[in-house]
């Protein structure tokens, strides 16, 4: 019988590590918001769709969302790996990396709470 008391939660979760972290978030910006918004767009049309220029590039031709949105998460992965030393220096750089996934997934999230409410109509 161990005497010794279990570790905490905190003891026994894995902390990410920088490279999970920028793949979450190139992932979660990149392919989740496009689709979400592609699902959203299928169910409202494009007056739903609240970024002006996405909306324009929506209205002239689909692909060209795409190609953007892939190019913008192909620069953020870029940088961020350019970078990673400073941003590993930054205090809390986990916390602001989760943050950036976080609100990447609220943005998901609510593009799909679109898509399922109008689909209902």
């Amino acid at each position: 019988m161990s005497t010794s008391s279990p570790r905490s939660l905190t003891a026994r979760l894995q902390r990410p590590d920088y490279v999970e972290l920028v793949f979450g978030i190139v992932f979660v910006w990149g392919t989740g918001d496009l689709l979400s918004t592609f699902a959203a767009l299928h169910f409202t049309g494009l007056w739903a769709e609240a970024n002006p220029l996405v909306r324009t590039l929506l209205a002239h031709d689909p692909l060209l969302v795409v190609a953007l949105k892939g190019a913008v998460m192909l620069v953020v992965g870029l940088v961020l790996f350019r970078y990673q030393d400073a941003v590993e220096q930054l205090p809390q750089w986990r916390v602001l990396l989760g943050g950036l996934l976080g609100v990447g997934s609220g943005v998901v999230a609510i593009n799909l709470y679109v898509a399922v409410s109008a689909a209902a109509v």
